[in-house]
This record gives structure tokens, C-alpha cells and sequence, in this order.
């Protein structure tokens, strides 16, 4: 799958999303899941670019069009799933300052496959309106996506605010830095992390019954 991942790039870069639903779908017909695929060639590629990017060997511009053709695809890469109010509740967004938002939408949309009920709200979501809305809507689990260091100090703030409002929600936490960091204020019951969306996907396979069953026991009491 490495070999990919070039190439991939590459064709994110000239807007070329013909060639990338190209190699997604061999890929897929070779036997790779979806999964496979974001986490083997996906991911390394949305880094290779952003990296470019820092670099200056790429304009805004470029980076703008490999994300705008990246989110076409992704788009075309889950089918759509249909749930209920009577299913659990997922907020999901990235926390504030952070502006990129690709993996957190695969996230939405492994808690879709798995039948969850999702409110994405992406990017830069300051902590005041997170809070504010997990009051309002009472998630059974908010999803949060964190890369960058000047970030933590928010996210601690806004992990404090939430349980603050709702001490019962599971707090689950994903992005770049998680791979790079351990952070202690992190360790704690009510709050699980995870390296790659394979982990979440586990997750949330194993603990979504879990999820329905504790609804339920609320709405029959």
C-alpha cells in the first residue's frame, strides 16, 4: 500500500479525482476495506501534503484543491446509513484553533456505519459553543480532534466545561497528537483515546450496545 501513496498524492495535488477513485477502487477490489485504505494511504498522503505545505513547496492554493478533491472523495467512499432518536448520540468537532477537520469526518462517518446518531460540527469549534451544545442536546459521547500543542491547553479546559454540564458522557479523543503525547489529565475513566480510526472503529463495535442499553434505562426512567 506504500507504493500508493505517491501516487495518491499526486493526483490529490493536480484536482484528479478520477485517478484517486481509481486507486481506491482497485484497492478495494484486491480485498483492502476502507479502513485500510484511509489508514495505509489516506492519512500518510493528507501528512505528505501538509508537509509540502510548511515547507513552501506548495502554494495555498495547491493545499486547498488536494483537501477540496480529497473531501469529494471521501465523500463517495461510505454509504449512507439511516438512524434514529432512539439511537445513541455522538458529538463530534475539532477543538478550538484547530482547522483541519479530514480525519474527524471519517470519524462521523464510522459512527454512522455504526449506527449512531452524529452532530459533526468541524473545525475551530470554540469551547463556550461545544459546551452550549452538548448541554442543549445531551450526546451520549462527544468525539474531539486534537493535533497541535498550543491546543491542549483548550482541550483540557473544554473536557472540563463538558463534564461539568453532563458528568455521565464519554469523552473520546483522536488526532494527531494523541500518536505523539501522552498527557496525564487524559488518563481518567471517562475518557478514552485513539491513535487511528481501526482503534475507534473496534470501539465502538465493542461498546455501542453498551451505549443503547444505558439510553434505553434513561427513557423507561
Amino acid at each position: 500500500m506504500k507504493q500508493l501513496v505517491p501516487i495518491f498524492t499526486k493526483a490529490l495535488l493536480k484536482g484528479d479525482v478520477q485517478s484517486v477513485t481509481k486507486l481506491y477502487t482497485s484497492s478495494i477490489q484486491s480485498k483492502v476495506d476502507s479502513l485500510t485504505f484511509y489508514e495505509s494511504v489516506v492519512k500518510p498522503a493528507m501528512y505528505r501534503i501538509g508537509d509540502l505545505w510548511e515547507k513552501n513547496q506548495i502554494t495555498v492554493a495547491d493545499e486547498h484543491l488536494a483537501t477540496a478533491s480529497l473531501k469529494y472523495f471521501l465523500a463517495s467512499m461510505f454509504t449512507p446509513y439511516e438512524v434514529s432518536e432512539r439511537h445513541p448520540k455522538g458529538l463530534l468537532f475539532c477543538i478550538e484553533g484547530e482547522q483541519h477537520s479530514l480525519g474527524l469526518e471519517l470519524t462521523n462517518e464510522i459512527f454512522k456505519e455504526q449506527h449512531w446518531n452524529t452532530r459533526y460540527l468541524g473545525a475551530n469549534v470554540p469551547v463556550k459553543d461545544a459546551v452550549t451544545f452538548v448541554q442543549a442536546w445531551k450526546p451520549q459521547a462527544v468525539a474531539i480532534s486534537i493535533g497541535m500543542t498550543t491546543s491542549i491547553s483548550l482541550l483540557k479546559k473544554c473536557l472540563e466545561e463538558i463534564e461539568k454540564v453532563q458528568p455521565d458522557i464519554k469523552i473520546l479523543i483522536g488526532g494527531r497528537l494523541i500518536s505523539h503525547y501522552g498527557l496525564d489529565f487524559l488518563k481518567k475513566e471517562s475518557i478514552t483515546t485513539f491513535h487511528d480510526l481501526r482503534e475507534l472503529n473496534d470501539y465502538l463495535e465493542e461498546h455501542t450496545g453498551k451505549f443503547l442499553e444505558l439510553m434505553e434505562e434513561k427513557i423507561s426512567n
